[in-house]
């Protein structure tokens, strides 16, 4: 038997051997892949904490029945170690805010991208090269109060043994004063062991 049969064959049987895992997990389950890095569930628990807080809190609710209080959410600064992608906590945070007041508050898309396109639909429109629908003509709406917040973090190592705390704040502030009228913080803390000989 020829070493092209020979490795053939055994190119065959480790690959018989090797099976790929694949399942749907929970997202509000532990990450089974470990590290001391803000997770999936931490995220979730983050977006549902915050908005929960904010309506309960009652900053936003309107005494006036004919004005609804308008925010956006501006920006999340990560000053952390963590490249983690803060659009995808924003999203989710949006989201949340959007169903828990169900209508009573107005949420402005302030984003680079919702801008430009507001402009060209409205530019668009006027030119007459789009249809037009007349009650829904008027100004871009301008906002009440503004919503941002920092990710901050202190990691510790020690030999094969590392910590990292986390702190997320978020603040909401009054355009018109410059008060903030709301605050609140998300903490997490991780710990992670790694061996040396797996180095």
């Amino acid at each position: 038997m020829g070493y092209r049969c020979v490795f053939g064959i055994l190119l065959l049987f480790t690959a018989a051997g090797c099976e790929t895992i694949d399942q749907r997990i929970d997202p509000d389950a532990p990450d089974p892949v470990g590290g001391a890095n803000l997770r999936s569930q931490d995220i979730k628990a983050m977006a549902d904490e915050m908005a929960r807080d904010i309506n309960q809190y009652g900053v936003l609710n309107s005494t006036d029945p004919d004005h609804r209080t308008t925010f956006y959410i501006s920006s999340l600064r990560n000053d952390s170690a963590d490249p983690i992608d803060k659009e995808i906590i924003l999203t989710k945070l949006r989201t949340n805010l959007f169903q828990a007041f169900q209508g009573r508050v107005a949420i402005l898309d302030r984003s680079q991208q919702g801008l430009e396109a507001i402009k060209a639909e409205r530019d668009a429109k006027r030119d007459g090269a789009v249809t037009a629908n007349p009650s829904k003509q008027g100004n871009v709406k301008g906002s009440d109060y503004v919503l941002k917040g920092t990710i901050k973090d202190r990691t510790l190592q020690s030999r094969n043994l590392k910590t990292a705390y986390y702190l997320v704040t978020f603040e909401l502030t009054d355009l018109e004063t410059g008060e903030l009228v709301w605050t609140n913080d998300y903490e997490a803390k991780f710990a992670t062991e790694k061996s040396v000989i797996a180095r």
